[in-house]
């Protein structure tokens, strides 16, 4: 029996994420309603006119709309500062979820693009429209043409089966920052493949994580939002995620399902890490640089964190397939995960000066990467 990680191998209800997560969107909304920096006079004018009714309408309809500001076409942009890439697509939110009047409530900014994953929808306009009305299920785009909100025909979004989407589009401002040295950001590419593979590669590897790791799997589908494809670049394999973005992953594609597990399994992980932050910085000197088990250039102490923590559900995963025989598993594979988290491991030991949510989660790594490392030999 292994020792429970609170944050890193979910134990319902001990270590739920819900209230961090209404925590961080009740963050965002504050934000919202109270913008905190300057904008031009012609957005301020069309912001002005906007605070009274969204705060009534987070007053009496908390939850939908906290669950628009879920999703990345408006968290992302609002998180960054974006609040003209936000604003219109919070609006077309609202409006698809019916929660807007007979009035409408009109954005008097320009409007050059709205994105909707629910509706499948990437509706480009040039030039930009300027000033667009938002009602309950219909947007007026011109005076002449309405956009009646409902399904595209030819999506660019696709659900997955195991919940959020396959995105087609990304508002993300943050895609094409880099921190990894292998790679130029994260432009939004189905590589030579269609969505269909994409979704079955996605859905596979998923159901893998239902089957070992039910818990891990029913937490990935209350955080996981959306999955931007990457490309196909052979063996290699890239994601990436931000604190900013959280439930948004970006992933390549890889011919090998395990790969694929291991991969959303350690970007859902980096959102949980991104998500208790906006709680709790969990490190007092997360800036420090060490080196890193998983990267060839030294890393502050909170990449070290985010590394170990990713990978341990990893190596339990690895570990639930050896046990039960699977033709997917992989003992060398195993092995390496289990020394990446040891030596990571080692690191945050001997450096984390951890705030009191972050001792609780650190201590529970420690004892869970110290249990499989004993158990290694019977691998």
């Amino acid at each position: 029996m292994l020792p429970p990680a609170p944050y890193t191998w979910p134990d319902p209800p001990n270590d739920n994420l819900g209230p961090f997560r209404v925590r961080q969107l009740r963050a965002l909304a504050r934000k919202l309603l109270d913008w905190p920096e300057p904008l031009p006079p012609w957005a301020a004018t069309a912001y002005r006119g906007l605070r009274e009714p969204l705060g009534e309408l987070l007053r009496h309809e908390t939850g939908r709309f906290l669950s628009a500001l879920a999703l990345p076409t408006v968290g992302a942009p609002l998180a960054v500062g974006d609040l003209l890439g936000a604003m219109p697509h919070l609006l077309l939110e609202l409006a698809r979820l019916r929660l807007i009047g007979e009035q409408g409530l009109f954005w008097g900014a320009p409007v050059s693009r709205l994105v909707s994953p629910a509706l499948g929808a990437d509706r480009r306009f040039s030039p930009p429209l300027v000033g667009v009305l938002f009602q309950s299920g219909v947007v007026a785009l011109r005076p002449t043409e309405e956009w009646v909100l409902a399904a595209e025909p030819s999506p660019r979004a696709w659900a997955m089966e195991e919940g959020g989407w396959l995105l087609g589009a990304d508002t993300n401002p943050l895609a094409m920052v880099e921190a990894h040295p292998d790679k130029a950001g994260n432009a939004l590419d189905l590589g030579n493949s269609n969505a269909e593979t994409w979704l079955a590669s996605i859905d596979a590897a998923r159901k893998r994580v239902r089957r070992y790791a039910p818990d891990l799997a029913a937490e990935h589908a209350s955080i996981l939002v959306g999955i931007v494809p990457t490309g196909t670049p052979g063996e290699v394999s890239y994601s990436a995620s931000y604190k900013e973005a959280i439930g948004l992953v970006y992933l390549s594609l890889n011919a090998s399902s395990l790969t694929m597990t291991e991969a959303i399994v350690h970007e859902v992980q980096h959102s949980k890490l991104n998500l208790l932050s906006w709680s709790d910085p969990l490190l007092t000197n997360s800036g420090e640089l060490y080196k890193s088990p998983v990267r060839p250039d030294p890393r502050p102490l909170w990449g070290v964190l985010l590394a170990v923590h990713a990978f341990l559900p990893v190596a339990r995963i690895h570990q639930a397939l050896i046990a039960a025989g699977d033709p997917a598993a992989d003992t060398r594979r195993y092995m390496d995960v289990l020394s990446v988290n040891h030596e990571g491991m080692e690191v945050l030991r001997a450096h984390a000066a951890p705030t009191d949510l972050g001792r609780r989660l650190l201590d529970g790594m420690d004892a869970l990467e110290a249990a499989l490392w004993a158990e290694r030999a019977s691998a």
